[in-house]
């Protein structure tokens, strides 16, 4: 675990992306996360790429997008991405509602073995380094795994709440 890192998402890991994606497709659309996580393929990776730097960088943002940076969990020799964390720059009215500072993915084959506990450690390190001193993250209720890796690493239940029918959970973590 110690050997783990994050970068930033980038054209140079396109053969460990894709992979990534090919185990994760169907499990991505079936959770939602494919509103953030893009779904590449050899033809779409780089324009992902480019679209993944504009919106670190706070470029061409549409809607209720704000800015953000989207970083990869690797292992110690960038062979392979284990999980996706994506770190919004502040919030808006809608990410305070629901989505908050952080959502984060774990590929399916890796899970349960402490990897989202560790990506979300360092990503409070990255938000620290951003000015954010406080993070909001939310989860479903039923979603009892999140909700450990949140408490895990310091997060505090703040409020419950339903969107669309499904109840959700908001916890904040103090960045130190």
């Amino acid at each position: 675990m110690e050997n783990l890192k994050l970068v930033l998402s980038d054209v140079k890991y396109k053969d460990q992306y894709l992979d990534f994606i090919k185990e994760s497709y169907d499990d991505i659309k079936s959770t939602g996360f494919d509103s953030v996580i893009p779904l590449s393929d050899r033809e779409t990776f780089g324009s992902d790429m480019d679209r993944l730097a504009e919106m670190h960088l706070g470029k061409e943002l549409h809607g209720h997008w704000v800015p953000s940076s989207t970083y990869w969990l690797m292992d110690d020799n960038d062979s392979k991405i284990i999980g996706v964390i994506i770190i919004r720059h502040y919030l808006n009215e809608r990410l305070k509602f629901r989505g908050g500072h952080i959502a984060y993915y774990v590929r399916p084959l890796e899970r349960n073995k402490g990897y989202a506990a560790k990506m979300l450690s360092l990503a409070l390190e990255r938000c620290k380094q951003l000015g954010i001193p406080r993070v909001l993250i939310t989860c479903k209720k039923d979603n009892v795994y999140s909700a450990g890796v949140i408490v895990k690493n310091g997060g505090e239940l703040h409020s419950e709440d339903t969107d669309r029918g499904q109840a959700f959970q908001r916890y904040w973590i103090e960045c130190r």
